[in-house]
């Protein structure tokens, strides 16, 4: 095993250990719901709640317990311009109030070993305790190409235009058909519960 491989693997182990019991809780409340899967990610969706994990790493993980959130299905024209619009926001960000904006996008399941199958995309005023930090960027947006699986977490008042929130998660699940799985997370206080807080530039290699 590399350097690179070592320090990944105690990435992750330290992962599980923080979040796994906020992880297992989770799960427990949304239950057994609608499982959706493709080759990079498992997402379950029940009347309590929802969530997503990585299906070969499973501490990449996001999800929400109550209402607060909605899911529908979309074709792959709507979804990748849905895409293009959060670019344009990730653009936009540098020169708004923007707290924080985290993009995240798989191309293939290589994408958790090659970076060239990824887009990354980190700007948070606490990164460093500097509001005028440098964003973490990693990998190539493409627009030849549907990705597998995109997730935005956002606090800015650009968010309101794209699921009329300014702080929130999107995710997104391609499947083989043209109907693809998009959900949204607005965090407004309802409760909402949001996991996904190692950084993706950390867990995708």
């Amino acid at each position: 095993m590399g350097i690179q491989e070592e320090h990944l693997a105690e990435l992750r182990a330290e992962a599980r250990r923080k979040y796994q019991i906020m992880i297992d809780y989770i799960k427990d409340q949304v239950g057994e719901g609608s499982e959706y899967l493709n080759d990079l990610v498992r997402v379950v969706v029940s009347e309590r709640g929802c969530y997503y994990e990585f299906r070969e790493m499973p501490e990449e993980f996001s999800g929400a317990v109550g209402s607060g959130f909605t899911h529908e299905f979309i074709g792959s024209h709507q979804a990748a311009e849905l895409l293009e619009a959060i670019k344009c926001m990730v653009d936009e960000s540098n020169d708004s109030n923007t707290r924080e904006l985290a993009l995240l996008v798989v191309y293939s399941r290589d994408g958790l070993y090659n970076r060239d199958e990824t887009f990354i995309y980190h700007k948070s005023d606490e990164l460093d305790g500097d509001d005028d930090a440098l964003p973490i960027t990693s990998g190539r947006f493409r627009t030849d190409k549907l990705p597998l699986f995109f997730k935005l977490k956002v606090d800015s008042d650009l968010a309101i235009r794209i699921f009329g929130a300014k702080r929130g998660v999107i995710f997104f699940v391609a499947n083989l058909t043209d109907q693809h799985l998009l959900v949204r997370i607005p965090h407004d206080g309802s409760g909402i519960t949001d996991l996904s807080q190692v950084p993706a530039s950390q867990l995708v290699h």
